[in-house]
């Protein structure tokens, strides 16, 4: 059965990989990102011509966020699953990461997947039926030296994870971690 498929942040890494898997189980995708016309204008391009809807989508911005679950469900004819793949690393002593350095991450990694599980679940109620991915990492089960903020981060997205499986498994929508 083809699925409808939000992923963010298909521009490299893990939701380059993933949307190509998806598009060659048949799946219909849209892959965001930021940036679809400029720096990842190249990648938005490939993506395209492979078949995927191409969304921009700022997780880091409510509106941005809206409007892209919006044109993401208009394009798809709908939306089933959820994947929660943006984020950003970062490594070095603790320490020295700033109160705002820690603000920035948290918000991509952490209250960027609050942003788009709180755009799609609406629909994914009505239909009593959805599925959020949440990418998280090995480091979210497990600390080491100088990721600790990433560390943190992923630790964070495992929670609101757990939390969700058992808040939404009443209506339908299922919840899942993986942890690359």
């Amino acid at each position: 059965m083809s699925e409808q498929i939000l992923i963010t942040g298909a521009n490299g890494g893990f939701g380059t990989l993933i949307v190509d898997a998806l598009l060659d189980a048949g799946h219909r995708v849209a892959a965001s990102m930021r940036a679809v016309t400029g720096r990842n204008a190249a990648v938005a391009e490939r993506l395209r011509q492979r078949g995927a809807q191409l969304i921009e989508i700022d997780v880091t911005h409510d509106a941005s966020v809206e409007a892209g679950v919006r044109a993401a469900a208009e394009a798809l004819g709908g939306l089933t699953v959820l994947i929660n793949n943006a984020g950003v690393g970062v490594s070095g002593l603790q320490e020295a990461f700033t109160a705002d350095d820690f603000k920035r991450l948290f918000d991509v990694n952490v209250v960027g997947v609050q942003r788009m599980n709180r755009a799609v679940l609406p629909l994914f109620r009505e239909q009593h039926n959805g599925l959020l991915v949440h990418v998280s990492s090995l480091l979210g089960r497990i600390t080491v030296p100088f990721y600790g903020p990433y560390n943190a981060t992923k630790w964070a997205v495992e929670a609101l994870a757990e939390t969700y499986r058992v808040e939404l498994s009443p209506f339908g929508v299922e919840t899942v971690v993986v942890e690359p």
